[in-house]
């Protein structure tokens, strides 16, 4: 698997722990996005069960769980035959997964329901000669709400069915509570470093490993969208969001406007995705402006950032990236897009001078 070079000594670690057979009852993956936890999580369940990552849906020894309704999850570990529709995405999900490890698989969902708990406290505590295993990815997520989920996993923690083994994954360590913290054994699972990103990426598409590097901040997910991104489409966007904060025209405003709520209507990935490209050539040109040198060179980047910094010599480049990012904050919180988008714009431009 390729979690094995993206994370040597984290590999390193879960297959000694394996070795000298020192297996805890819970175990709370945590680190940055992107840095593989889900994969890792994986990895180990294989080394705890000796069971290979292929076999894993057809293993009555090991339960997933990730946020989804609680319509779904009131007949989970119920059945789970392949051919039973109702779970055909679930298997469909899980199979693709199983497949590419390192791609992340999501239900459009934030909550784990207390039902998935419940129904998951009837289903392991049979007696097994082989070890049990409870995989939870995107643990944050059991204290959303009144936090019930989370009281139920704690209680399934204080008291563990024999042979089992919890693994939670998240990326927000402070949303886990402390009392479940204090029962699982913690691994930080560190960004992945530039020299094992290397070894992993066999292309860069349009653009050379140190301007990937920066631009994903060694994110997975992101390095594998821009992979597929052209240089053209990454100037394209910096240029509208420029014309739209400096007002440059009525058209390049209004483009830029509908295009965003376009997108947040339809393909938010794509909303985040352009808004962190936006904050990246931001954040470099704020560092060329405090001469702060980069490992990589683009002239077409460069020279962006070179007039932009010379039209908007005042400008605080910190207060337009909070702009973005107090926009975003309402995106999440279902804000009207319409204000909130245009206070960006106006408040952007009060910026520039």
């Amino acid at each position: 698997m390729d979690i094995d070079s993206l994370q040597p000594k984290i590999s390193q670690r879960i297959q000694t722990i394996v070795e000298k057979n020192k297996i805890a009852n819970a175990y709370l993956l945590h680190g940055s996005e992107g840095s593989g936890k889900e994969a890792v999580a994986l990895k180990f369940s294989s080394l705890l069960t000796d069971c290979s990552i292929d076999e894993f849906l057809d293993n009555p020894n090991i339960f997933f769980i990730i946020p989804a309704s609680t319509d779904f999850y009131s007949n989970f570990f119920k059945s789970k035959k392949i051919d039973e529709k109702e779970y055909q995405e679930w298997n469909q999900l899980w199979r693709e997964k199983l497949l590419f490890p390192l791609k992340k698989i999501r239900f459009n969902s934030n909550n784990i329901p207390l039902v998935a708990l419940k129904n998951l406290k009837e289903n392991i505590i049979f007696e097994s000669d082989k070890r049990k295993i409870v995989i939870i990815f995107d643990a944050h997520c059991l204290s959303h709400g009144s936090s019930e989920s989370a009281n139920a996993l704690l209680k399934l923690l204080e008291e563990p069915p024999s042979k089992t083994s919890f693994i939670l994954v998240t990326d927000y360590m402070n949303s886990i509570p402390a009392t479940i913290q204090s029962r699982c054994q913690i691994i930080s699972i560190p960004k992945i470093g530039d020299k094992d990103l290397k070894k992993y990426i066999k292309r860069t598409g349009d653009l050379d490993f140190e301007l990937l590097s920066f631009l994903s901040g060694n994110n997975l997910q992101l390095v594998d969208l821009f992979i597929q991104y052209p240089k053209s489409s990454l100037i394209d966007i910096i240029h509208n969001y420029i014309n739209a904060i400096e007002y440059s025209n009525s058209q390049s405003i209004s483009e830029f406007y509908e295009k965003i709520l376009a997108n947040i209507n339809t393909n938010k990935e794509n909303l985040y995705l352009d808004f962190h490209i936006i904050k990246k050539w931001l954040e470099y040109t704020n560092q060329i402006k405090s001469s702060i040198s980069h490992s990589f060179s683009w002239d077409e980047f460069h020279d962006i950032s070179d007039n932009f910094i010379n039209n908007h010599q005042n400008c605080e480049i910190e207060n337009l990236i909070k702009e973005i990012e107090y926009f975003l904050g309402d995106i999440e919180q279902n804000t009207n897009p319409k204000f909130s988008l245009m206070n960006m714009f106006i408040n952007s431009h009060n910026y520039l001078n």
